[in-house]
């Protein structure tokens, strides 16, 4: 367990729970309530009168970037680091972009 400062754990708990709010990758999936969207706006609504459209905001999804902003912005400094990386090589060749050199021999 990483030690965290008040500043930097009240951060990673609003970002777990807005995380776990809009189930991102396999979080939160067992969590009753309505499924989130990952969307800006929820829907739209058109109203009689207006050239354009009204948009319905997605409260939970902005919360959840503006969570994920904060902790990244404190984010403990090892934690950078030790994130693999493709630019540092931590993948291999497996996931590299280069082309592969082709042996096809000239008829």
């Amino acid at each position: 367990m990483i030690t965290l400062t008040q500043e930097q754990q009240k951060a990673y708990d609003r970002f777990i729970r807005a995380r776990d709010r809009v189930r991102i990758g396999r979080y939160g999936r067992g969590s009753k309530g309505d499924l989130v969207p990952h969307s800006d706006v929820v829907c739209t609504v058109d109203v009689a009168g207006l050239n354009h459209p009204m948009f319905i905001e997605n409260d939970e999804w902005l919360e959840y970037k503006e969570a994920s902003t904060a902790w990244w912005a404190v984010e403990p400094e090892f934690r950078k680091t030790e994130r693999m990386s493709m630019i540092r090589g931590d993948y291999g060749d497996s996931d590299s972009w280069r082309e592969k050199k082709h042996n096809v021999k000239e008829m």
